[in-house]
């Protein structure tokens, strides 16, 4: 766990990048679960593979969307809570504001509130 402070309770704001609006349960499937192999057997690799890529803000979302338009055509915003079934923590420290989120797939859709286009 890194250092900082959790607060159980609190509200954390993600943004996810999906194809669909609105989105699906397929948009929250890890790589994993949709039955895609890791690309190494580095455990650090096959770790981040059964999660999913979010960032911090819509900006970094959207750029990264820009960036590689293959991902999809919109936003969606999600809200976990801490202490929740989802869990998250920053990864890729050279990707901006990049997070590693992991849950189920409906829970996820759940959670979203809003879908905004890139």
């Amino acid at each position: 766990m890194d250092a900082r402070r959790v607060i159980i309770g609190a509200v954390v704001r993600l943004h996810r990048i999906v194809r669909t609006d609105p989105p699906t349960v397929d948009d929250f499937a890890s790589d994993l679960a949709r039955g895609r192999p890791p690309r190494s057997t580095d455990p650090e690799v096959v770790r981040l593979s059964s999660g999913l890529s979010a960032y911090a803000t819509l900006a970094q979302a959207r750029a990264k969307a820009r960036q590689y338009p293959f991902l999809g055509s919109y936003v969606a915003v999600i809200e976990l809570r801490e202490g929740g079934e989802a869990r998250w923590e920053r990864t890729l420290p050279r990707s901006r504001g990049h997070h590693t989120v992991w849950g189920r797939p409906a829970e996820l859709l759940e959670a979203v509130v809003a879908v905004v286009p890139v």
